[in-house]
């Protein structure tokens, strides 16, 4: 016989789907508490994670467009970078200039926009096209008429490639008498040969300013496509590589670095990097020596670009290394 005093725990049906009810309101009601309090948190460091991403994103990209400016873009230096970021990517603005004659007089260029990821990958460049105003049916004669940079209405320079014959050559030096004697001219010279740095740098006149130096990195496929058709290589080129001259820069801003040695650094970094892959490793492939390593020695230079007054300008007239010359940049804000 079942004791009277113990209590009864028998609970019938709706006693215990009312607990139920009740007990699942409750944990309804903690976990809406606690996912009110949590998601606002979450919310934020997410935010902010992103912010933070986009923000190292658009510092690793812009080092890597001064990097690649500084082995690429003929006379166009980067005066400032700025970034306008979204939580997935955004936009970067740089500010470009041409160093023009000994008082290193700065001339604004047309600026650089891009695009990038939340992952630090460029996703576009836009680049401009320059303003060619008449046409030729000779592909060789086309590829010498003169072009205008969109952004400044400035001629664009280009160059002649040694290894290949063409039926002309522009010889703007000798025009150089036809300007006022306050203008600061840039100019394009290609050489007869691919010469070694120091080589070539002792064969110009002492009062003629080089401020970019331009490097033979033309891979057979390139130079077998340029040779078709005795194409020039425009200043725009994405095949055009070089470096900027210390001579070019304020006193203050040179480096003692040697400049072939710091142009083979740069190629070694941005093949690190995550842009500019493509177009580096076709630089390094047109350079490395037969030991396969890029040394300071595999770089040769078959052009460069210089800038001054015309009478400065005139002391290259006739000299013999000089195959071709054209104008860039003719300014009379001296």
């Amino acid at each position: 016989m079942m004791d009277k005093e113990q209590p009864n725990f028998l609970f019938d049906d709706k006693q215990t789907k009312k607990i139920m009810r009740k007990a699942k309101l409750w944990s309804t009601i903690k976990i809406v508490g606690i996912t009110i309090l949590i998601t606002p948190i979450i919310i934020v460091v997410l935010l902010y994670s992103l912010r933070h991403a986009s923000i190292n994103s658009a510092q690793e990209v812009m080092d890597d467009i001064h990097l690649f400016n500084e082995i690429s873009t003929p006379n166009v230096q980067i005066s400032n970078q700025l970034y306008d970021y979204n939580l997935f990517g955004g936009k970067i603005t740089t500010t470009t200039y041409k160093v023009l004659g000994e008082q290193h007089r700065p001339y604004i260029w047309q600026p650089l926009n891009s695009d990038y990821s939340l992952f630090g990958k460029l996703t576009q460049n836009y680049i401009s096209s320059p303003i060619q105003f008449e046409g030729s049916e000779s592909l060789a004669e086309t590829s010498q008429l003169e072009r205008f940079n969109e952004y400044t209405g400035d001629r664009e320079m280009f160059f002649y490639h040694p290894k290949i014959s063409y039926d002309v050559y522009k010889d703007s030096i000798s025009e150089l008498q036809q300007l006022e004697e306050n203008t600061l001219v840039e100019l394009a010279i290609s050489f007869d040969t691919a010469y070694h740095f120091d080589e070539i740098k002792n064969k110009l006149p002492s009062g003629v300013q080089a401020d970019w130096w331009w490097v033979d990195a033309f891979t057979n496929d390139i130079m077998a496509f340029l040779e078709k058709d005795q194409s020039t290589i425009r200043a725009t080129s994405p095949f055009i590589y070089g470096f900027q001259s210390e001579q070019s820069k304020p006193i203050a801003q040179r480096s003692l670095n040697n400049e072939v040695d710091s142009f083979v650094q740069h190629i070694e970094l941005l093949r690190k990097s995550k842009n500019f892959k493509w177009e580096t490793n076709q630089v390094y492939q047109a350079l490395v020596g037969k030991d396969g390593k890029l040394e300071s020695d595999d770089i040769k230079i078959i052009g460069a670009v210089v800038s001054g007054t015309p009478e400065q300008l005139m002391l290259l007239k006739d000299q013999p290394y000089i195959k071709a010359s054209t104008f860039g940049v003719i300014s009379n804000r001296k």
